[in-house]
């Protein structure tokens, strides 16, 4: 079974979110995209409060996901959908991201990245209790000594065929103006062009080994991109979507 890899340019949030949405609704095979944002912009989990974030600097694009774990500031990183069926993931969601995580963790090691799996503390919530994701790593978390690196969250659909994941991951390469406090790849040396193209290969190639798959470049469909666009006008470019909670 093939691993399909989208490697897409760094994009608006509106047309990212509704991407990862689309690939959820339509991708018949299981699909690994890599993006990252322009301009920067601060992603809502599905469960938070707009108005929550009424502090946010004007002008600041944001955004809101469908899956949950808490706000991100999305600077230079780089962000990564999983999408397949859920039973090719452990039925456990803890397992599921210590599977991810630990092939994320060898693929930054290989480029010098001094980091870790966290074995302690709270497990994976949908709802964490501080607002932004990376304020307080969880267990499973990829962290250095500085603080998270790593996190990530996920949203189970049904469908008539059987339970569909999107697997949402955001991997911090330079740190965010909004949130000075976690830890990023720069931290370890130079985080160039050249770095980040390594890293993307490795970590695609770490997670279809992780998963069993074979790993495959390929290309959006003409149905997925109809999609895409429509849900990027209709939902997510509405402030009403937005500001729902």
């Amino acid at each position: 079974m093939p691993l399909r890899l989208l490697v897409d340019e760094p994009a608006a949030a509106a047309w990212n979110m509704a991407v990862d949405e689309a690939l959820l609704v339509l991708a018949t095979e299981p699909t690994l995209r890599l993006y990252g944002w322009r301009p920067h912009a601060v992603s809502l989990d599905w469960f938070q409060r707009a108005a929550d974030f009424a502090d946010l600097p004007p002008g600041t694009d944001v955004v809101r996901r469908l899956t949950g774990g808490g706000a991100i500031h999305h600077g230079d990183e780089l962000t990564f959908a999983l999408v397949l069926d859920a039973d090719r993931l452990p039925r456990d969601v803890g397992a599921s991201y210590r599977l991810l995580h630990d092939a994320a963790v060898t693929a930054l090691g290989e480029l010098g990245v001094d980091c870790a799996r966290l074995e302690k503390g709270e497990p994976p919530s949908a709802r964490p209790t501080d607002r932004w994701c990376f304020a307080v790593p969880g267990r499973d978390d990829v962290v250095t000594a500085r603080g998270k690196l790593l996190g990530s969250a996920q949203r189970r659909v049904q469908r008539p065929e059987g339970a569909r994941v999107l697997h949402h991951g955001s991997l911090v390469l330079q740190r965010p103006a909004l949130t000075p406090w976690v830890a990023a790849a720069a931290d370890s040396g130079a985080c160039d062009g050249p770095f980040a193209e390594r890293l993307r290969t490795r970590l695609a190639t770490g997670f279809a080994a992780a998963l069993g798959l074979e790993l495959r470049p390929g290309r959006r469909t003409g149905p997925e991109d109809a999609l895409a666009r429509e849900l990027q006008e209709g939902r997510y470019r509405q402030p009403a979507f937005t500001r729902q909670r």
